[in-house]
């Protein structure tokens, strides 16, 4: 017969076990989600890297077409590539400097008339247009990922496992306003 000290150690030992595998467990999960987000999150630095590289290439396009226009200009001037790794809130501020210039290019569009019959400008207002989308599609997976990693934060007991690996609640990538860019690619008729 087994003392009743024994059997209370063998049921420390069997519940430490079960924290034990349990902690592993989330700790892992946490894990698995934080790798999905660094994953998304360089999705959508390639995206902005490459609408960046299309809206210099529209540079070229409004100086042949609008020497005086200046807003266009201005905004490309200070308009900066993503940096490698960047952090969430850098995407977000490249996104929206990047949104700013490409309405200055949309409206650039609208007070051109001969412009717009550019076969090289409508060409940067497609490509534009489908990296918004891409951007978009990606953006979203980002999110959904942070989601996960946020739900793991704030609920019971798993926040406990976060605390304890100084994991806090991430920001979210901000959404464009890409009914506006819309709007306005209608009212060009392209």
């Amino acid at each position: 017969m087994l003392s009743p000290l024994i059997i209370v150690l063998i049921v420390v030992l069997i519940l430490a076990l079960c924290i034990l595998g349990w902690f592993i467990s989330v700790s892992n999960s946490v894990n698995r989600v934080k790798l999905k987000i660094d994953e998304s999150l360089s999705g959508v630095e390639i995206m902005l890297r490459q609408r960046y590289d299309v809206l210099m290439q529209g540079k070229t396009i409004a100086e042949q077409y609008a020497r005086h226009e200046q807003r266009v200009f201005e905004g490309l001037r200070h308009l900066t590539q993503v940096p490698a790794g960047a952090t969430v809130k850098q995407l977000n501020e490249a996104s929206m400097a990047q949104e700013q210039v490409m309405r200055g290019f949309f409206a650039l569009g609208e007070a051109y008339p001969e412009l717009r019959s550019a076969v090289v400008f409508n060409n940067l207002i497609s490509q534009l247009s489908e990296q918004s989308q891409q951007y978009s599609a990606s953006r979203r997976a980002v999110n959904g990922n942070i989601t996960k990693l946020n739900n793991f934060v704030v609920t019971f007991p798993s926040s406990v496992v976060c605390g304890m690996k100084g994991i806090t609640k991430m920001d979210y990538i901000h959404e464009e306003n890409l009914n506006q860019l819309k709007n306005i690619d209608m009212r060009m008729n392209l």
